[in-house]
């Protein structure tokens, strides 16, 4: 029989829901290989392409964000009203032809492009995962499947680092040189290549997978969702927490960006060490501390939660913002071992803040508007964050420095000043919540 719409019908069993979640976690790796790998192959991409730090930094941002202007807030919309499964492999198939592309490009405009598509491609998955794992699992349960959800983005860096710095370190000696037209590639080349093959895993995955029933807070399926103009009404009315709250996530993704977007290229202008090694030993110590942020996240979060609610959540990441400012710091280092640690740490904090924060859009936002919001969160973090972070320490460099071995002191700047910022708008928005009394708790 047919349930009434608000009527509470049984989530799907544990394992189908876990099985859905290790397949997002999937698609989250390798999105963000495929978004991050120009951070460790900046310079072979200059010489070979021709284009300057200024270009490359707008490649690692803007190029890559631009559409969360123009297609990823209607797509996060389209997300609460269409199948969600189906999106998604729509969006895999697009963003994995487009790091295909970027093997092939000839100059700065081919790479751009290629840029652009993989953002449109990646627009859809954070929309889609995270409702999807809402509608699969109860509020008080959703800390670990999204810490795993997010730990994926944050394992994604350092698996770029060693497998891009293992196929740049493979191709000289001609171990793909057997491979049909592409075999004679430019070592970067291949890299993208690869990776972008490695979509069709996950579709494989998608297919076989059902669209999870969508439901409110109390689990109840079928609501009756209020209009996107109603949602968007309501978002407004509280924009004493949604302004800061947004605002803290992209100033995080602007402080995040420089141990992220910049480190390798720290290491190898500052150590001497070739990209190969330095992609690998960097992406080790990532692996190494995201780690920990993630099993440390499921259960942090969870308990966070049940003791300080909502208020307490936001105001945990306004702490460990704080905690993420000596990874802008390497500058400071004199050792290469210690400054990779310290490049490194900041995944833990990563793994810690994206469980936490996308946990609380989850609540926060209007059921009609959780798409919607989660694509917003992604905008910020990509629009303001992954392509300010970048172009501020490139400009550092280039124009106030002028000496592109002084990048660890532009990444010192906006790192340590862009997180400070972050922490103090977090704890405004945990204060916010607390005034306007719906900071509710289990």
């Amino acid at each position: 029989m047919v349930p009434e719409p608000g009527s509470i019908r049984e989530r799907p069993g544990a394992l189908l829901a876990w099985v859905t979640v290790a397949t997002l976690f999937l698609a989250q790796v390798i999105s963000n290989i495929d978004r991050g790998m120009l951070a460790l192959v900046i310079d072979p991409v200059r010489q070979d392409l021709a284009i300057s730090e200024i270009q490359i930094a707008l490649l690692q941002g803007f190029a890559f964000s631009v559409f969360y202007v123009t297609i990823g807030l209607p797509l996060g919309a389209v997300a609460d009203r269409v199948n969600r499964r189906k999106l998604l492999i729509a969006g895999i198939v697009v963003w994995s032809i487009a790091a295909i592309g970027g093997g092939f490009a000839q100059g700065f405009g081919a790479m751009f492009t290629s840029r652009i598509f993989i953002g449109v491609g990646e627009a859809v998955l954070g929309p889609c995962a995270v409702t999807m794992i809402s509608d699969l699992f109860p509020p008080e349960k959703r800390g670990r499947p999204m810490a795993l959800y997010v730990f994926g983005s944050m394992i994604a860096f350092g698996l770029g680092s060693l497998v891009t710095g293992s196929i740049l370190e493979a191709a000289p000696r001609g171990v793909f040189a057997g491979l049909p037209i592409i075999g004679d590639f430019a070592p970067w080349r291949l890299a993208f290549i690869l990776t972008g093959l490695s979509g069709a895993a996950i579709l494989v995955a998608l297919v076989l997978l059902r669209e999870p029933e969508r439901r409110g807070a109390s689990g109840e399926t079928f609501v009756e969702a209020m209009s996107f103009r109603d949602g968007l009404a309501a978002m407004r009315a509280r924009w004493a927490v949604f302004v800061p709250f947004y605002g803290a996530l992209a100033l995080l993704a602007v402080g995040g960006s420089v141990a992220t977007g910049w480190g390798a290229v720290f290491l190898t202008r500052t150590f001497g060490l070739a990209i190969g090694e330095a992609g690998q030993r960097l992406g080790a110590a990532q692996i190494a501390w995201a780690i920990p942020g993630a099993v440390l996240a499921g259960f942090v979060i969870d308990r966070v939660s049940r003791r300080y609610g909502l208020a307490g959540r936001v105001r945990l990441a306004g702490v460990l913002t704080l905690l993420a400012i000596p990874s802008a710091l390497a500058v400071f280092i004199s050792d290469s071992e210690v400054a990779i640690v310290l490049l490194g740490s900041i995944m833990a904090i990563l793994a810690m803040y994206g469980t936490c924060m996308l946990s609380v859009v989850a609540e926060i936002a209007p059921l009609s508007l959780r798409g919607f919001a989660v694509a917003l969160y992604a905008f910020v973090m990509t629009m303001i964050g992954a392509s300010l972070g970048p172009l501020a320490v490139a400009g550092l460099t280039e124009h106030v420095f002028a000496d592109p071995a002084r990048v660890g002191w532009s990444m010192a700047v906006v790192g340590s000043l862009a997180l400070l910022a972050s922490a103090a708008l977090a704890f405004l928005a945990g204060g916010a919540i607390v005034r306007e009394g719906k900071d509710h708790r289990p």
